[in-house]
């Protein structure tokens, strides 16, 4: 897997199930019946994924919406996306 950068998209798999629960989610693999939870953060994450936003725009977008600093929220946005990537949530391009 390369390594990723806000250059790159990430789109959930089509074998992922999501349920959201007071702000909060929980996504299943049914491919290798794993469980993954996110915060608030992560969740919202997700939703900008889903709408085939590129990284890039993800990070713009949440820039405006939460009070942290850039390159902190960089890390944990790229951070996010190369876990989900290795538990088979998501596929970057």
């Amino acid at each position: 897997m390369p390594h990723i950068t806000l250059a790159h998209q990430a789109q959930p798999n089509d074998d992922v199930l999501f349920q959201e629960v007071g702000g909060e989610a929980v996504l299943l693999n049914l491919g290798s019946e794993s469980y993954f939870g996110l915060n608030e953060v992560g969740t919202r994450i997700w939703a900008l994924l889903g709408e085939g936003n590129s990284l890039q725009h993800v990070f713009d977008i949440l820039c405006a919406e939460y009070d942290v600093t850039p390159e902190q929220l960089k890390s944990d946005l790229l951070s996010l996306v190369d876990e989900m990537a290795k538990a088979g949530l998501v596929q970057v391009r």
